[in-house]
């Protein structure tokens, strides 16, 4: 008679076979979700001038080349656009940011225009607007101007939403802000456009973004709007639930790259949508590894529990994804 302890030790086949993972048929009836274009949206840096500048990132183009940039990336089955522009007129009080017509707004509209179905989210926030380099608005002393800074991020909210915006995003982690974006565009009769608060780590990999769009700050830091990286699995989830509570309906992490623990820990703890920020940092990165490394990635990225993943690689991989696919 064969003992328990006997059959615990058999091996399961003599020649080492695993029948789940030897034919195809069944690898395939077991192999789970799979990452599709649908997955993935694209930032759109919306540049001065008319000619994009030498060795950008991707989606990097003046606004004269977005519609065929956003035509590109709806017929490869792209989710969405994340829309950032250069600001112009900057001063202290970011008064351009809400000025009618100005380079995000034209940017929105334009986007919305050329493709229509692709969801269509915007940065709400001072740093390409101030002249300071600031996300935020400041007081004579050099503090932080908490009402006018809300009230700005409240204001372009709703402008951005009337120019055809799906999804507002709130930068600057300020308590409050988001309760007073999401009551703007309420009071405005957007009640069907999305707030979609970031969850910021501090981190170099904000870097050629900052350089390129001419974000960094003149002087000091960000640290003090963005959460710490030695306390980003914990304090990401003590911010998660403030945002919530303050109206926010989903959630984005950024940078992804050196924040997957963060990510799994969200998604046990939130049941809104979470969207992965592989940032400007990640590009060079994702690049040096191929279009099969990238999928791997950002299929890792999925599978840890981002709902949509934002990232500069989107147009190279759903490429890639279209000619596996024949």
């Amino acid at each position: 008679m064969t003992t328990f302890t006997e059959r615990q030790l058999r091996l399961p086949a003599p020649n080492g076979v695993n029948p789940s993972r030897a034919r195809s048929a069944v690898r395939n009836l077991y192999a789970g979700p799979t990452l599709t274009s649908s997955d993935l949206s694209a930032p759109l840096l919306v540049l001065p001038g008319r000619k994009a500048s030498s060795n950008p990132l991707p989606g990097a183009v003046p606004l004269a080349d977005v519609p065929g940039t956003l035509s590109r990336w709806n017929d490869l089955g792209l989710s969405g656009a994340k829309v950032f522009a250069y600001g112009h007129d900057r001063d202290a009080r970011a008064t351009a940011a809400t000025a009618p017509a100005n380079r995000m707004l034209q940017a929105i509209t334009t986007v919305k225009e050329a493709a229509p179905s692709l969801a269509v989210t915007t940065e709400v926030c001072g740093c390409s607007w101030t002249s300071h380099g600031q996300c935020v608005l400041l007081t004579d002393r050099g503090g932080i101007d908490l009402d006018a800074t809300c009230t700005l991020m409240s204001t372009m909210a709703v402008q951005h939403a009337d120019a055809g915006a799906d999804v507002v995003s709130p930068t600057a982690m300020l308590d409050g802000s988001v309760r007073a974006v999401r009551d703007a565009l309420d009071e405005a009769g957007h009640h069907d456009v999305g707030v979609n608060p970031n969850l910021a780590i501090h981190t170099s990999l904000y870097g050629p973004f900052k350089s390129l769009m001419g974000t960094d700050p003149a002087s000091g830091h960000r640290r003090g709007l963005q959460l710490e990286p030695g306390r980003a699995d914990r304090d990401a989830l003590v911010q998660a639930r403030r945002w919530i509570t303050e109206g926010a309906d989903s959630l984005t992490l950024q940078p992804v790259m050196t924040a997957v623990d963060v990510l799994v820990r969200l998604r046990d703890d939130q049941p809104v949508p979470l969207v992965a920020y592989s940032t400007s940092g990640e590009w060079a990165a994702l690049n040096a590894v191929g279009p099969d490394g990238m999928v791997e990635y950002l299929a890792m990225l999925k599978r840890s529990g981002a709902d949509q993943i934002l990232t500069f690689a989107a147009e190279a991989v759903a490429r890639h994804l279209q000619a596996a696919r024949g």
